[in-house]
C-alpha cells in the first residue's frame, strides 16, 4: 500500500479503466469470486465513461452542423 502514497493522481482514461478490469480478472481468477464486485464496479465505470465520451462527441459533431449549415 506504501507503493500507492506518492503516486500521482491521473485522469482516468479507457486505456486505463480496461488496464484496471485485466489487473481485476486476474486477481477474481487467483483468489476466486471476492474481487467480483470491484470488477463490475470497474466495468460500470467503463460503460459511463464510453457514454460520457460518446455524448460528447456527438454534441461536438452537432456544433460543426450547425456552424456549417
Amino acid at each position: 500500500m506504501d507503493e500507492w502514497s506518492g503516486r500521482k493522481w491521473e485522469p482516468v482514461t479507457e486505456e486505463r479503466l480496461l488496464r484496471a478490469i485485466d489487473v481485476l480478472v486476474e486477481i477474481a481468477k487467483e483468489h476466486g469470486p471476492t474481487f467480483n464486485p470491484v470488477l463490475e464496479t470497474v466495468r460500470q465505470e467503463l460503460h459511463d465513461f464510453r457514454r460520457r465520451n460518446q455524448r460528447a462527441a456527438d454534441q461536438i459533431a452537432g456544433n460543426s452542423l450547425r456552424k456549417a449549415s
